[in-house]
């Protein structure tokens, strides 16, 4: 009987947390047959819920690319969306926040790439679908910086530029660090302002927010910043600032950060967009035929003992 009990409360516990298919795992400890790594359960976590009544809602691909799209929906219904992904990806987006209400308290976009604004600019198109915006955050600078130093993706920035002007008046803010915007009960704050990099630019120009929750669970939102902005992240920000229970990981978990950025945040909980041929390094011939960093990322995750991992590859992804 008393194992009968012992089974029955763990059964209960592992359904706290949901998610689509969530992955969650303390690392990679070999191949299976079917050729991925196989899996582990990672450590309980310490509650059994993170966001006292909200959830964050991660949304896969609808073209199986990498993207990045979050809407979250706060203890009492107000919606805060966080980029929303690639064109193909508006009417995913779309369905989920209506799912919520047609209300969006903020809008928060990390920087201006088409897999991260490219499904707001085609609702911009759409004449936002019915949707009313209270707040658009973002921080993008004049047009001739972008053609000097990105220019393939230069029309992009100009096209996300021109969306955001269709926004009521108002309604559209430039960050400066130091900023903090609330949404029932949640904080955003505004880490940094744009650190403007020559090399990797615009992902480097990626505004880091920290979204606090009212029970004191931290999400930290690191956009696309890639290594050289991560180090003036680490420069710039206090270790206590940087200090968060859930992190998305930076450039969809591969080329991002370094690892001494994630050491400071410390997160129990990572949130990967990533496809799963990023997930797996597949470059187009099976597990680890790629250039791409994922697998020594998920290594450090490991090592610093995350404990639990969301990843779009396993389609929308649901944190309580």
């Amino acid at each position: 009987m008393k194992l009968l009990k012992k089974f029955l409360m763990a059964s209960l516990c592992s359904l706290m947390v949901l998610s689509t298919s969530m992955t969650s795992f303390a690392g990679v400890i070999g191949k299976s047959s079917s050729k991925y790594p196989k899996v582990v359960m990672g450590a309980p976590a310490d509650a059994d819920t993170y966001l006292n009544g909200a959830e964050i809602h991660m949304l896969t691909s609808s073209t199986k690319s990498q993207m990045m799209s979050f809407v979250i929906k706060t203890k009492n219904g107000k919606i805060i969306v966080v980029d929303g992904g690639l064109p193909e990806d508006e009417p995913h987006l779309v369905e989920t926040i209506k799912s919520f209400g047609n209300e969006v308290s903020a809008w928060i976009l990390s920087h201006p790439h088409s897999d991260h604004g490219g499904a707001f600019t085609k609702l911009a198109e759409n004449g936002f679908e019915g949707l009313q915006i209270d707040a658009f955050y973002y921080n993008i600078r004049e047009q001739a910086w972008y053609d000097k130093y990105e220019s393939y993706r230069a029309e992009m920035v100009n096209t996300i530029r021109n969306s955001i002007a269709k926004l009521p008046a108002g309604v559209s803010h430039m960050t400066s660090k130091g900023e903090v915007y609330y949404v029932d009960g949640v904080a955003i704050h505004v880490l940094n302002d744009p650190y403007w990099i020559e090399s990797n630019s615009i992902n480097n120009s990626s505004v880091v927010f920290r979204l606090d929750f009212d029970n004191g669970t931290r999400v930290l939102f690191l956009g696309d910043m890639g290594p050289a902005a991560g180090e003036r992240l680490k420069a710039d920000v206090p270790a206590s600032e940087l200090k968060a229970d859930i992190v998305q990981m930076a450039h969809h978990g591969q080329y991002g950060v370094n690892k001494d950025v994630y050491e400071l945040i410390a997160p129990k909980v990572a949130m990967w967009n990533a496809p799963e041929w990023l997930w797996d390094n597949d470059g187009g011939s099976g597990y680890n035929t790629g250039n791409y960093k994922t697998l020594e990322v998920r290594s450090w995750m490991e090592e610093l003992g995350t404990k639990k991992n969301f990843v779009i590859k396993d389609g929308d992804q649901t944190i309580k």
